[in-house]
């Protein structure tokens, strides 16, 4: 009878053991890794990628080089292991020397990998020294991007009326027509009335703008202010965006802007940065230009000897931190601009990105 029951005893481990060995097998750690590490990786590279921006405007603040690393690849590779082992022995001659045990374990192993790929030589020259293409930035106007805010940012001339010059220095100031001009065009843009048209000829893009007021007559008056401020054909409904200085004729049915390149707009946001009065003091900068009845800086970034409390990103520099508040609304949406102004700079100069592998069985 006792080894009746030492049989069956054997029966239900060996039912155990089986039971677990078949859990292991059929158990994928894959799509649960997949929805959480998705989002995880995302917000670590966007991250990471606003703080290597404004690492980047604190160093041209001090007249340092800027220096730039793109992840590459992402791979990251998961192994989930589970091991059972059961073992009995029945001595039927000597009962008191019959054993059984059962042994159970479970190995995760995580093991990401990164490429991190410095931007350097005719990368450099491409991404970041390079004006933009006006068939790069304005299609962002369509995307839903404000049309002012990105021109204040990304373009230096508009016809014949300028933006201001951030590395001029006491003679920074630009066409007093230029930001009403930008008002006026975020209006129409508000109100549908701006609408972009972009044509690929072989290899070259091509952009227009087009006014079209048939839902929103009201704002025919302002249609014309812009088409006096730009000098535009009256009878013009849709305009070519072309690189270039003003035309010398008096009406013209393109646009023609001067984009800046992406280090001269890092530069125009750095230029305004608030320093310390010790860093001026000791030639490490200069001092905050802030020209007359100019409007806010486009990004306010302060600074101070402690971290913030709150922030949209932060960075320790040389022993001191920078950073852009999280309830100033206005300079989180510039700031996002100028990050999408880097991932186009990037992404059409040769800068490929970045690629997420997650093996995981």
């Amino acid at each position: 009878m006792r080894l009746h029951c030492r049989r069956a005893v054997l029966g239900c481990l060996v039912g155990r053991v089986a039971g677990t060995a078949a859990l292991a097998g059929c158990t994928s750690i894959g799509p649960i890794r997949l929805g959480h590490d998705q989002l995880d990786y995302a917000r670590a590279i966007s991250e990471a990628g606003k703080r290597q921006t404004l690492f980047n405007l604190v160093r041209l603040r001090f007249g340092e080089p800027p220096s730039f690393v793109t992840v590459s690849q992402l791979v990251s590779g998961y192994t989930l292991q589970n091991t059972a082992q059961g073992a009995f022995q029945l001595f039927p001659s000597a009962p008191p020397s019959s054993f059984w045990g059962l042994l159970g374990g479970t190995q995760y192993t995580d093991r990401p990998t990164f490429t991190l790929n410095p931007v350097t030589g005719e990368q450099f020259v491409q991404a970041y020294l390079r004006p933009f293409s006006p068939a790069d930035i304005v299609p962002l106007i369509q995307g839903g991007v404000p049309v002012d805010k990105l021109f204040r940012l990304g373009v230096q001339s508009v016809g014949s009326l300028q933006n201001t010059h951030p590395l001029a220095g006491g003679q920074r100031s630009g066409s007093p027509e230029f930001l009403p001009m930008l008002a006026l065009l975020r209006q129409l843009q508000e109100g549908g009335a701006l609408n972009v048209r972009l044509r690929r000829e072989k290899e070259v893009a091509r952009a227009y703008i087009g006014f079209r007021t048939q839902h929103a007559p009201e704002l025919d008056a302002l249609i014309g202010q812009v088409y006096r401020a730009l000098r535009i054909d009256p009878a013009s409904r849709e305009v070519e965006v072309v690189y270039g200085p003003p035309p010398d004729q008096p009406r013209t049915r393109e646009i023609p802007i001067l984009t800046r390149s992406l280090i001269n707009v890092l530069s125009a946001i750095a230029a305004e940065i608030e320093v310390a009065d010790t860093d001026v003091a000791a030639g490490r900068t200069l001092p905050t230009l802030r020209e007359p009845g100019a409007p806010r800086p486009m990004v306010i970034i302060r600074s101070g000897s402690a971290a913030p409390a709150d922030s949209f990103v932060s960075v320790l520099v040389g022993g001191r931190w920078y950073w852009i508040a999280s309830a100033d609304f206005e300079s989180k949406v510039a700031f996002s601009i100028l990050e999408i102004l880097k991932s186009v700079a990037e992404s059409t100069r040769g800068l490929a990105p970045p690629v997420l592998t997650i093996p995981a069985g």
